[in-house]
């Protein structure tokens, strides 16, 4: 009896203990949120959860409710850091205990600021019965939700009435990394708060939209399309972040469960991509390490297959993680390299890599549990990245001036170049046109010897003709036979002619050769007299086919005359201080090899007289360059025109382009010698590849210096 007594007394103590440890632990577990209602915001409700996995994921409220299952609920009271899962295939509830033993209602806002749950429901409880319940979750459609707070992230506003005590249960089950950072808000905290995230991310996103432009700015300036991969490494990058942060499927993919799954990942993926092969261009991998740069080639390939690996099989999303933390740090054991190999690119590299590997081994850390959950450690990514733009800023700066240096000294050097060229082809044209002059001068002084020998010897060879005849001349006054001395003066007449052709002809040649040291007697006509005279002289001897214009630009001038003391029209004004009969005689010779160019086809030959203005040219006879105002008589036909190769030929003594028999080759020659001698210029103008174009002789007169 005794003994039976005893172990009612054990069983009553043992009972006792555990009911009295159970509302210890119930009251351990509990949060009163009266206490901290002066208190500011946010409370991290880590150690007040109770934390349930449901590794077959078929666990309703009602099961969790149940006495054995609710007893498996764990709390660890000591808990300072969010919750993280990590990736894993089970579903968790969460149960939490609030009371509010205050004599105010309370309002609330629990908050899990992770958006990249799918599946999440809310069950709070609102009397011993009754629960409001919220499903959401990135896979559950916008429009199917019922949630009070509309944003990336997952709130939920709770009413605490005075003196009350609420159960609120958590079922989350996702795919993705499952992080839960749950939070206790008063209202207005929370929206100041979101408010300022929004703020932030403004900031970071207008970052990145500013970085990008100038990148654009510097392609377009550097001409470098390798920038182009930056830009697809920041785009990507911030894509990344963009999904990461709930911000894709509030904004543009909405109920695209499948993207919103992949997308942080894949859009990462494309960032590895472009960053590798930027790196693969700015240090020339493949001849600094030609092995490292097939492992980065290895790298890029995997990284292109990670979007269809996820599509296919998400759950290989942990060992991606591993693989970006890898392949960055690879990334910065090569920029180191190409530090140690003094690339400058490398040190802007290596401090950009450090920079974002530093973030990326934060988050995978963060992903994997392995660090606690706070501002940094969410946000260490991003952080990293906006720093790593910046370093890559600088990169394209000191890249610009790099470039810009290196182009202003190329411009030099080619300014240089170029005015070395020119000066030398300066010299060479120079050096050309004095061994013209040199040549030019030998010929006139080889022909002026020959000239003056002949025209020596055949002057005293006219001398004795011309003493022979005025002796007959003597003898023919003495002769009383009528008829007989009529013949001789007629001979002696005849011979008295020749002799002053002849004395023309040596006249000539001397003038040609500039040897002639008498003083010329120069007759002095109207230019408009001269023509015309040769114009009435020429066209009698010339065909009907071709017909002769004389065109005077000066009919209408008005210029003043010192010979009349006026300024009015003047016929007797003289635009070209010349010879009339050297002039007469060159237009002359000019017309007619203008009429012998046309004798097949026909034609016309102009004979023009104008002012020409600031010219400035090479004389094609003495190759004496002419610059100035001058008076042109232009002597043009429409015939078959000069061969390039012969211009310079045609003011040789004896040299033709007519067949045997039919010219001597001295007109042209005794043209120049004329034209030279009044101080003139001849230039050509000879066109073969159009028909009938022809040739056009200029003579370049200097202005009169009776005309003002």
């Amino acid at each position: 009896m005794k003994k039976n007594v005893t172990q009612c007394l054990i069983f009553v103590m043992i009972l006792s203990w555990q009911l009295i440890a159970n509302v210890a632990f119930a009251k351990a577990n509990m949060l009163e949120v009266g206490a901290f209602n002066q208190l500011p915001t946010p409370i991290l409700l880590s150690s007040y959860l109770g934390v349930l996995e449901d590794s077959t994921g078929i666990l309703t409220l009602a099961d969790v409710q149940k006495e054995d299952v609710a007893q498996r609920f764990q709390t660890d009271l000591s808990a300072n850091r969010t919750l993280n899962m990590s990736y894993t295939s089970s579903a968790y509830w969460l149960r939490l205990e609030l009371e509010n033993s205050s004599d105010k209602p309370i309002e609330r806002v629990l908050a899990i600021d992770h958006p990249l749950l799918a599946n999440l429901d809310f069950y709070f409880q609102t009397d011993n019965e009754h629960y409001e319940t919220v499903h959401t979750g990135y896979s559950q459609p916008l429009e199917s939700q019922s949630r009070s707070y509309e944003g990336r992230i997952f709130a939920f506003p709770i009413s605490l009435p005075a003196h009350s005590q609420h159960t609120l249960y958590l079922r989350v089950q996702t795919p993705n990394a499952m992080i839960l950072p749950i939070l206790l808000w008063q209202p207005n905290d929370f929206y100041i708060h979101e408010r300022n995230n929004y703020a932030m991310q403004a900031i970071y996103f207008g970052l990145v939209i500013t970085v990008i432009l100038l990148s654009f700015v510097f392609v377009f300036i550097l001409k470098e399309s390798d920038y182009l991969l930056y830009v697809a490494m920041i785009f990507f990058t911030a894509l990344t972040l963009f999904a990461n942060k709930g911000l894709g499927r509030e904004f543009l993919w909405h109920d695209l469960a499948w993207l919103t799954r992949i997308a942080p990942l894949s859009f990462a993926s494309f960032a590895m991509v472009s960053q590798v092969v930027f790196l693969r261009r700015m240090l020339d991998t493949f001849k600094l390490a030609p092995k490292i740069d097939c492992v980065l080639k290895l790298l890029v390939g995997i990284a292109l297959l990670i979007p269809v690996v996820l599509l296919l099989e998400f759950q290989f999303a942990k060992f991606i993680m591993i693989i970006f933390s890898m392949t960055v740090g690879f990334s910065m054991a090569v920029s180191f390299i190409g530090m140690r190999k003094g690339k400058r690119n490398a040190y802007f590299l290596f401090t950009a890599f450090a920079i974002f590997m530093l973030g990326i081994m934060v988050n995978t850390m963060l992903v994997l549990a392995l660090v606690p959950t706070n501002f940094f450690t969410i946000y260490s990514t991003q952080i990293s990245s906006a720093i790593e733009f910046l370093v890559f800023t600088f990169l394209l700066i000191d890249r610009y001036q790099l470039v810009l240096k290196e182009k202003q000294e190329n411009d030099l050097a080619l300014r240089v170049a170029n005015n070395e060229n020119e000066l030398l082809k300066r010299a060479l044209d120079e050096n050309e046109l004095l061994n013209r002059q040199v040549n030019h001068m030998q010929k006139l002084e080889s022909i002026g010897r020959l000239t003056s020998g002949i025209a020596h010897d055949f002057n005293n060879i006219l001398a004795c003709m011309i003493g022979y005849n005025e002796m007959n001349q003597d003898v023919a006054d003495d002769i009383t036979d009528a008829t007989l001395k009529s013949e001789l003066e007629h001979n002696m007449r005849q011979i008295h002619l020749a002799s002053k052709r002849a004395t023309s002809l040596i006249e000539k040649m001397l003038t040609y050769c500039r040897q002639n040291t008498t003083e010329k007697i120069i007759i002095i006509q109207p230019t408009k007299e001269v023509i015309s005279e040769v114009v009435e002289m020429l066209r009698p001897a010339l065909t009907s086919r071709i017909k002769l214009e004389f065109v005077n630009q000066f009919d209408n001038d008005r210029e003043y005359c010192k010979t009349c003391d006026s300024q009015k029209t003047c016929e007797n004004i003289n635009k070209i201080e010349i010879d009339a009969v050297d002039l007469h005689q060159i237009i002359t010779n000019l017309a007619v090899n203008a009429r012998d160019a046309m004798k097949e086809r026909g034609g016309v030959i102009t004979i023009s007289l104008n002012a020409v203005m600031n010219i400035t040219a090479q004389c094609v006879a003495c190759a004496e360059m002419i610059k100035g105002d001058f008076i042109e008589l232009r002597v043009s036909d429409n015939g078959t025109g000069i061969e390039p190769k012969i211009i310079h030929r045609l003011f040789d003594p004896f040299f033709t382009t007519k067949p045997q028999g039919e010219g001597t080759g001295l007109g042209l020659s005794t043209v120049i010698g004329m034209v030279h001698s009044s101080h003139g210029h001849v230039l050509i103008e000879s066109d073969l590849t159009e028909k009938n174009h022809g040739t056009s002789f200029r003579l370049l007169f200097p202005q009169p210096s009776e005309m003002l």
